[in-house]
């Protein structure tokens, strides 16, 4: 679906600044929804129109949607408020806006209605891509506010956040409570790391291999379901199951086949994955342009993985491919915060090489990648700081030897 998105004009945005000012300081301060709940007006000719905005957002007119939802939101209506947060976080006819849509939800949530748990589900999804210091504890929180408010998805980032320890200590008991909540919701994508964890025995758990194999089966039979339903993400995710051979054996045709289905649904992710999966094979010239072709729509796509696999394709001059070509795809890679990227860009950075050599942009790029705990800019990052510390060394005995013959 074609999305269009165009800068609001300055009154919209003054009025939405004036109506959502205490949404965005109870946002900013990281506090939870107010003591004080607003009940929803029941409006037959409200209903009507917010039923027609979503008419015009699903026959593609993105911007006059907007203008519809912006009026009734700017009413008090949580419905709107609702959608016009989806849209601003979308960029579904106005510019997205992440900090904008966090305002509108805030303001939303804060009424008793029908999507007040989606509401809170997706505060949670922005709270979990900002960057301030206790945004993964708040999204946490809004994922068990959700929860606590009929939204049965949340199970899903649950099941994550206390899988990896992310704004909680890390708890299996509880992943494996909500990874199972999930899986009996109907959401099959987790299903599959669930099974994934059990198979391996992950973290240090006992590994369960017919348990796996149990909730494996469950979770395949729901993704085949969604992605024949036009679901592009499911149809990726068999795509990788098939391609890694996981609780089955491998079917590079099958996972060919499903990758294909999901690109073709527009996922970048699998454009990514078909593309790596043909060149991984033994391609003739055919095969790797089609190989190409694939990542480069994926990195049109700015999809970051995408981005450094042609980069490094580049510098080492793979299929007849111009070296100098790989900088821009590098920065491309760095701006959407792929941490391959940033390693490769801090290498050339580290050499001199198609860039003006600047070590202390060597390190700054390295250090990003190492604190996303990518394992190349690791060893990268640690390379640069012991030849600093070799330098350092040097210079300090080549100062004590001049300084011993001057006393001499």
């Amino acid at each position: 679906m074609s999305k269009t998105s165009v800068k609001q004009p300055l009154w919209k945005l003054i009025l939405l600044g004036s109506v959502f000012g205490l949404a965005g300081a109870i946002a900013f301060s990281g506090d939870m929804v107010p003591s004080s709940t607003k009940s929803e007006r029941i409006d037959p000719t409200i209903e009507e129109m917010i039923k027609q905005a979503r008419g015009l957002q699903k026959v593609g007119r993105w911007e006059a949607a907007a203008d519809l939802l912006t009026q009734l939101a700017n009413d008090g209506h949580p419905v709107a408020l609702y959608h016009l947060g989806r849209a601003y976080k979308n960029g579904w006819g106005v510019e997205a806006d992440h900090e904008q849509s966090r305002f509108i939800f805030m303001e939303a949530v804060r009424y008793s209605f029908a999507f007040r748990g989606e509401t809170a589900y997706e505060l949670g999804r922005l709270f979990q891509r900002s960057s301030g210091e206790r945004c993964a504890e708040i999204a946490l929180q809004w994922f068990n506010k959700a929860l606590s408010w009929d939204y049965p998805k949340a199970h899903v980032q649950l099941a994550k956040h206390y899988e990896r320890g992310i704004g909680a200590e890390r708890d299996l008991a509880k992943a494996f409570f909500h990874y199972e909540k999930a899986a009996i919701a109907g959401y099959p994508s987790s299903t599959i790391n669930y099974a994934r964890i059990l198979l391996t025995g992950r973290y240090g758990s006992t590994a369960n291999p017919e348990k796996a194999l149990y909730w494996a089966e469950r979770a395949i039979e729901g993704l085949e379901k969604k992605a024949r339903d036009g679901s592009a993400s499911s149809a990726k995710t068999l795509g990788r199951i098939f391609r890694d051979g996981e609780f089955m054996a491998t079917d590079r045709d099958l996972a060919k086949d499903w990758f294909l289905r999901s690109a073709d649904l527009g996922d970048a992710g699998a454009m990514h994955d078909l593309g790596q999966m043909l060149i991984a094979g033994t391609p003739g010239k055919t095969g790797i342009q089609e190989a190409l072709k694939w990542l480069r729509l994926a990195a049109m796509a700015e999809h970051g993985g995408a981005l450094t696999a042609l980069a490094r394709f580049h510098l080492k001059k793979k299929f007849g491919l111009d070296p100098t070509s790989a900088v821009e795809l590098l920065e491309r890679g760095v701006a959407v915060g792929h941490p391959g990227s940033m390693e490769e860009l801090a290498k050339l950075y580290a050499e001199g090489r198609f860039v003006k050599k600047d070590r202390n942009k060597a390190l700054e790029l390295a250090k990003k990648g190492a604190d996303r705990g990518h394992q190349g800019s690791t060893r990268f990052l640690k390379d640069l700081q012991s030849i600093d510390e070799a330098n350092v060394t040097t210079i300090e005995r080549s100062t004590q030897h001049k300084h011993s013959k001057k006393e001499g």
